[in-house]
C-alpha cells in the first residue's frame, strides 16, 4: 500500500487525492506475473483506506418545518453525478440524521427526472423507509447506490417526506406505505451526501472504474470495491453538487430566513461563497 493515490497520466476528472493506492499481483517462481480473473460471482474483495488525514465534511441543517406547502408531498432535491466519461461511475452515499430521532421518514428518488407519487410507483426508480428502529448507532439513516446502477446517468432526484403516526415503517414492508397525501414537516434534519468510486491503472497510466463495483461498506474511512482481476487500486470521494433545492412559493407580503445551502461547506462558510445555494424560505 502506497500513501496517496498517483494523479492519472492524462487530464481527467478522477478525484484520488483523498484516497491512497493498494497493488496487487502474483508471481511465480521466476518472477513473472500470473494473471489472475475471476468473475462477477467471485469477485476479489478489496479495502481502500482513505487519506488519514480526511476531514469529514460536516451535515447541512434543513430547516424544512419552516416550508408550507398546503399540496406538499414530498421535499426534493437534486444532484449532479455527471462523470468525464462512461467508463467512470460513481456510487452514492446518503446520509440523513433527523433532529427527531423517534420519526421515520420515506426516501424516493428517480434517475434523470423528478420522482412522482400519484397512486402508483411508475415514475420512481426505487423508495427506502428510513425507520427510527433501523437507524444506526450514529444516529443517521443511510441509503447506498452502487455504481452499477448510476451508470449512464447524469442526475439522481431524492424526495423525502416525513410519516405520520399511522404511517407503518417496517423494513420488510414490500408496499410503499403513502402515496399523494399532502404533509408538513415536524422536525428539521441534517443531510450529507457524497460519491465514492473504485478505479484501476490502465497500461497507459489512466484510471478506470469499468468492472469494478463499489461496494455498500463504504464510507468516510474506506472504499469496499469489488474486482475480477488483479491490478493497481484507488478509491475516491467527493461532495455531490446540488442543483436544485425546492421549497414552497414565498407569498410576497412574507419576511423569510434566508438559508445557505451548500455541500461543500458549513453554513457559516457559505456567505462568501459564491456557489453556495440560497434557500428562501417563509417565516
Amino acid at each position: 500500500m502506497q500513501p496517496l493515490a498517483l494523479a492519472s497520466a492524462t487530464h481527467s476528472q478522477v478525484n484520488t487525492s483523498m484516497s491512497t493506492m493498494i497493488s496487487f499481483s502474483v508471481l511465480d517462481s521466476n518472477g513473472t506475473e500470473i494473471p489472475i480473473v475471476t468473475d462477477d460471482e467471485h469477485p476479489i474483495e478489496i479495502i481502500i483506506p482513505r487519506d488519514p488525514n480526511f476531514i469529514i465534511p460536516p451535515m447541512i441543517l434543513h430547516n424544512v418545518t419552516k416550508m408550507y406547502a398546503p399540496t406538499q408531498q414530498f421535499h426534493f432535491q437534486t444532484f449532479n453525478i455527471t462523470q468525464s466519461n462512461e467508463n467512470l461511475t460513481v456510487s452514492l452515499h446518503f446520509e440523513m440524521r433527523p433532529r427527531n430521532p423517534s420519526l421515520n421518514y420515506l426516501l424516493i428518488l428517480k434517475f434523470d427526472g423528478q420522482p412522482h407519487l400519484n397512486g402508483t410507483i411508475e415514475n420512481i426508480d426505487d423508495w427506502s423507509l428510513l425507520c427510527s428502529s433501523n437507524m444506526s448507532e450514529d444516529g443517521i439513516h443511510k441509503y447506498f447506490i452502487n455504481n452499477n446502477r448510476s451508470a449512464a446517468h447524469q442526475l439522481v432526484h431524492f424526495g423525502l417526506r416525513e410519516l405520520n403516526q399511522t404511517e407503518p415503517c417496517w423494513q420488510n414492508l414490500s408496499t410503499i406505505p403513502v402515496y399523494d397525501a399532502p404533509f408538513n414537516f415536524s422536525s428539521d434534519y441534517e443531510l450529507r451526501i457524497y460519491t465514492s468510486a473504485c478505479y484501476y491503472l490502465d497500461s497507459n497510466n489512466n484510471w478506470q472504474s469499468d468492472g469494478i463495483l463499489v461496494g455498500s461498506k463504504t464510507n468516510h474511512y474506506q472504499t469496499q470495491c469489488f474486482s475480477t482481476h488483479l491490478s493497481t487500486f484507488t478509491g475516491s470521494y467527493a461532495n455531490a453538487v446540488n442543483l436544485i433545492i425546492e421549497s414552497s412559493v414565498v407569498p410576497a407580503n412574507d419576511t423569510i430566513d434566508i438559508v445557505y445551502m451548500n455541500t461543500l461547506h458549513s453554513s457559516n462558510d457559505c456567505a462568501n461563497d459564491s456557489n453556495a445555494f440560497i434557500l428562501a424560505i417563509s417565516k
